[in-house]
C-alpha cells in the first residue's frame, strides 16, 4: 500500500497545499526519497522520467526551509529554462502557504527582471547553470547561506557539456548543504561528481533507467525517404486522433519545416526551439499546455522535461542518435498513471541509431511497415507469411495501425544473452 503524505508529518502549510494540488499518495520514488531528505542525507536518486520526482525533493526541502533573510537557501540546477520553470512553478504550487519566495533564472531572455527578483531576495532559485554563473559572478546571486543543493537531470546537463559548470556551481556552496541529484542514469562521470561534492549519499533507485514506462506501447516503422516521413507522419494523426502529440526531429531547423508542412496538411502545430525567443517558447507552450494547439514540434533540448499529462503521444520523426534521448523522448507520454504510444520512423540510414536503441531498452521496435516497406526492406517470403495471422496479427504481439505489431519483450534467451 502506498504512503501517503500524511505519514511523513509534513507541517500543515505543506499538506495544504499537496491536497490542493490534488495529490493523495506517493509515488514509488517519493516514497523512496521523503525520509532520507528529511533526515539530512544527501542522495542520488535514479527513477523513470514522469515518476514523480519533482515533489519528491520539493517537499522536504520546503518542509525544513524557514524562509527569510536576503540569499537563498536552495538551489536547484536544471538543464534546460523550459525544465527550469516547470520546477519553479510546482515549486510555488507546493510551497504557496509557506511564504517561500520563489525565482526562476535561465538564459534567452534579458537579465534585468531576474536580477531584481534575486536582489529583493528570495528563498529559492531555480535556474540553468549558465545563467546562475553569470549572477554569480556579478554578485547578484550569493550561495553562502545554501541549504539544499539540487542538480535534476544531470545525466543531461553532462550531455549538454554543463559538467564543468556544474563542478563551479557546487564549489560555491558550503560544504555543509544537502546535496541531492536526481538522474536516469549515472554514468562515470556522474558518479565522480556524487563522490567529489557529496557525503556518503543514499542511493535510490525506482526502476532501470534505460527502461521506459511499462505504460507506453511503442511501435517503429520503415519508411523510405524523407517525403515518405511527410506523407506517414499526416497518416499516423489521421488514425490515431491523438489527445496531443509531441513530434520530436533532430535539428531546429526542421521543427518549422515539419510543423509547415502539418500547417499545409490542415493541422494545429506549433514548433519549439533555441531559433525561438524566449518569450515566443513561452507562448507556444503556454498554447500546447492548455490545448489550442494540439501539435507541438520539439527537439530534444527543447523537449526536455516536458509535463503535461495530456500528452497521449510521442512520434520520434528522426531517430534520435543517443539512445538515452529516445529514453527521455518517450517519457513526454503516459505521464500521471496514463497510458502513452511512442512512435518512431525510421529512414534506411536511421537502422543502425535505432538497433542502438533497441539494445538499450530491451525490446524490438521494427514490426510494421511506413510506406509499404517491410522490416530491413526486405520482401515478406512463405515462411513469414505462415507466421502472419489474418488482419496483420503476428504471433506474440498485438496488431497496431494497418496491420502494426506493438513492442514486445525479448525472448527468454536473447534477455540472457543482454545481461
Amino acid at each position: 500500500m502506498a504512503r501517503r503524505f500524511e505519514e511523513f508529518g509534513f507541517r500543515p502549510e505543506v499538506l495544504r497545499a499537496v491536497r490542493e494540488a490534488g495529490y493523495q499518495v506517493c509515488t514509488p520514488v517519493q516514497e523512496k526519497t521523503i525520509d532520507p531528505v528529511l533526515q539530512g542525507n544527501d542522495l542520488t536518486g535514479m527513477a523513470e522520467t514522469g515518476s514523480g520526482k519533482t515533489a519528491a525533493f520539493l517537499l522536504p526541502i520546503l518542509e525544513k526551509m524557514r524562509p527569510g533573510g536576503d540569499d537563498p537557501q536552495a538551489l536547484v540546477v536544471a538543464p534546460t529554462r523550459e525544465l527550469a520553470v516547470q520546477v519553479a512553478a510546482e515549486a510555488r504550487k507546493l510551497g504557496k502557504y509557506c511564504g517561500v519566495r520563489i525565482a526562476a533564472v535561465y538564459g534567452g531572455t534579458g537579465l534585468g527582471s531576474q536580477k531584481n527578483e534575486l536582489l529583493a531576495g528570495v528563498d529559492l532559485v531555480v535556474g540553468t547553470p549558465g545563467r546562475l554563473i553569470d549572477f554569480i559572478r556579478q554578485t547578484y546571486l550569493r550561495l553562502s547561506r545554501i541549504r539544499f543543493l539540487v542538480l535534476d537531470e544531470a545525466d543531461r546537463m553532462l550531455d549538454m557539456g554543463f559538467i564543468k559548470d556544474i563542478e563551479f556551481i557546487m564549489s560555491k556552496a558550503p560544504l555543509s548543504r544537502q546535496t541531492l541529484l536526481f538522474s536516469a542514469t549515472l554514468p562515470p562521470e556522474i558518479l565522480r561528481l556524487a563522490q567529489n561534492f557529496m557525503y556518503h549519499p543514499v542511493g535510490v533507485e525506482v526502476e532501470r533507467p534505460s527502461l521506459t514506462a511499462r505504460n507506453i506501447e511503442q511501435w517503429a516503422e520503415p519508411v523510405r525517404s524523407d517525403a515518405a516521413k511527410a506523407r506517414r507522419l499526416v497518416e499516423l494523426l489521421t488514425a490515431e486522433k491523438p489527445e496531443q502529440v509531441l513530434v520530436f526531429v533532430a535539428t531546429r531547423e526542421r521543427t518549422a519545416l515539419v510543423a509547415d508542412a502539418l500547417h499545409r496538411a490542415g493541422y494545429r502545430a506549433s514548433s519549439i526551439s533555441s531559433l525561438l525567443s524566449q518569450p515566443n517558447r513561452e507562448r507556444v507552450l503556454d498554447d500546447f499546455r492548455k490545448g489550442r494547439v494540439p501539435v507541438l514540434v520539439a527537439t530534444d533540448v527543447a523537449g526536455r522535461g516536458l509535463d503535461i499529462v495530456t500528452v497521449s503521444h510521442v512520434i520520434n520523426y528522426d531517430v534520435p542518435s543517443v539512445p538515452d534521448d529516445y529514453v527521455h523522448r518517450v517519457g513526454r507520454t503516459a505521464r500521471a498513471g496514463r497510458r502513452g504510444r511512442a512512435i518512431t520512423l525510421v529512414a534506411p540510414a536511421e537502422r543502425a541509431a535505432l538497433r542502438e536503441i533497441e539494445r538499450r531498452i530491451g525490446i524490438s521496435l521494427i514490426v510494421g511497415t511506413g510506406d509499404g516497406t517491410t522490416a530491413g526492406d526486405k520482401p515478406e517470403g512463405p515462411a513469414e507469411k505462415s507466421r502472419r495471422r489474418p488482419g496483420g496479427r503476428r504471433r506474440g504481439g498485438r496488431p497496431g495501425p494497418g496491420g502494426v505489431n506493438r513492442s514486445r519483450k525479448p525472448s527468454r534467451k536473447k534477455r540472457r544473452g543482454q545481461n
